[in-house]
Parts: C-alpha cells; sequence; structure tokens
C-alpha cells in the first residue's frame, strides 16, 4: 500500500504545471514546430490563416518555386523590413524578383485586397 502510494504521490508531482490562462490582447505566440501551427487570436489572423492554409501553403510552407518560406524567418524579417505596404503590393500585384515570382494574388484571382493584406499579415505574424 505504501509503495502505491509513492509511485501515484510520484507521477502527481512530474504532472507539468497548467500554464494560466491570462487573457492578452497581444498577438504574442509560443513556439510551434512550424509557424503554420500557430493559433492566433486575433480574428483577423485567423482568418489570415485560413486563407494562408488554403491558397499560400503550397508554396510558402516549404519554399517551392523561389517562394520565401514560411520556415526561414530571417528571409520574411528582411522582407517585413520593407513594410506591409510593400508587402501588400508585391502580393496583391505580384513581384518579379531575383529568387523567384510572386504571382498577383498568389496566383488566385477571386481574393480580394483585403484577404491578401490579412493573409500577408498571418505570414509576416507567424514567420517572427
Amino acid at each position: 500500500m505504501k509503495f502505491t502510494f509513492v509511485v501515484c504521490l510520484t507521477l502527481v508531482s512530474c504532472q507539468p504545471e497548467k500554464e494560466s490562462e491570462a487573457s492578452s490582447t497581444s498577438e504574442e505566440k509560443s513556439s510551434p514546430a512550424h509557424p503554420w501551427d500557430w493559433e492566433p487570436t486575433d480574428s483577423a489572423l485567423v482568418k489570415g490563416k485560413q486563407i494562408y492554409l488554403a491558397e499560400c501553403a503550397g508554396c510558402h510552407n516549404e519554399g517551392e518555386e523561389g517562394a520565401p518560406a514560411l520556415t526561414k524567418s530571417k528571409e520574411w524579417t528582411k522582407r517585413s523590413e520593407q513594410g506591409l505596404t510593400i508587402l501588400y503590393d508585391h502580393a496583391i500585384n505580384g513581384f518579379n524578383g531575383p529568387d523567384g515570382e510572386m504571382p498577383a494574388r498568389g496566383g488566385t484571382p477571386s481574393l480580394t485586397d483585403e484577404e491578401v493584406k490579412i493573409a500577408v499579415r498571418f505570414i509576416v505574424e507567424s514567420a517572427k
């Protein structure tokens, strides 16, 4: 009986502590295995993630055809330094650069400007 109690006590003491569920309005993220695993709380970024997964992930998850991979945060930091206005313009209107081409609206003409912008915001935030 004592042995069972000691084993149970040991197992309970080895359990990780629950993280506090503090409400926060910032979009701080933990470090998931992949940037696209990040679960934003901001509703626009949630929509941006949905658009990213449906329309952008095919090229940007792993960096197909010269697309900057979402996993390469240094590449996205460099691009982010240009400012969101430039990134929005390249994503909406297309861009031919030395490393590859970004088709207008990611090759999905049905995306609105706003949808493209929130997908770009998700990419920039998740690549940090």
